[in-house]
């Protein structure tokens, strides 16, 4: 009877561990086209002082396809581990704020930004971002922390890089101009509570079984 008991206790335990899906792991690098304004009031404003990201599709130089409010497209460029299934695919991103009050077309991160990037499956949610690392005329760059979601995979904790490139000055142009974007996957996630709790009862189980053997000797 003891024996039996044992492999019950036994097999509940692989049951739940072979039911949690692994993280996601890996990191992508985006690119894309974005104009930077007041977050607002949507309009345009010079890199320098902006507080919002107005992401678009088509062509920089020509501002084409400019919709506050409106996801714009990116281009998966570059992929490992499990992101590899999204490599040179097409994504969405949402515009938002990066500072300041934001607006209905570009929110703040007072909330998560839900579904702040999407593509072949894989969902970003931005739930927080830093004070501007970097801001200037020339440059910006951003760093915020997030969920990754994907099916087959546990959600993960992620972390999303953006960086204009290039040499460029906004107050006289007003057109979009390109972006680069990577995220990588954070820490693993920890053993799920309901595992580790299950774990702990084994290990009661096992001792109290221990103590029982000894008393009939």
């Amino acid at each position: 009877m003891r024996i039996r008991n044992v492999a019950v206790v036994l097999g509940i335990l692989f049951c739940v561990a072979s039911a949690e899906a692994a993280p996601i792991t890996g990191a992508m690098s985006i690119t894309g086209n974005f104009r930077p304004v007041d977050g607002v009031t949507g309009v345009f404003s010079p890199l320098g002082i902006a507080t919002g990201l107005d992401f678009f599709t088509g062509n920089g130089a020509n501002g084409t396809g400019i919709t506050p409010g409106v996801a714009g497209s990116f281009l998966v460029s570059a992929a490992t581990g499990s992101f590899t299934s999204v490599l040179n695919q097409t994504g969405l991103i949402r515009d938002f704020s990066f500072a300041g009050a934001g607006s209905s077309n570009f929110p703040n991160l007072g909330a998560p930004l839900i579904a702040f990037q999407t593509v072949g499956g894989l969902t970003f949610t931005l739930t927080s971002i830093a004070a501007p690392i970097v801001q200037n005329n020339n440059l910006l760059v951003l760093s915020g922390q997030g969920i990754l979601s994907m099916a087959g995979f546990s959600d993960t904790a992620g972390v999303f890089d953006f960086s204009s490139t290039g040499a460029f000055n906004f107050s006289s142009r007003g057109a979009g101009e390109l972006f680069n974007s990577t995220g990588n996957t954070g820490a693993q996630v920890p053993e799920p509570a309901s595992l580790a709790l299950l774990g702990g009862g084994l290990l009661v189980f096992a001792a109290t079984l221990s103590r029982r053997r000894r008393s009939t000797r």
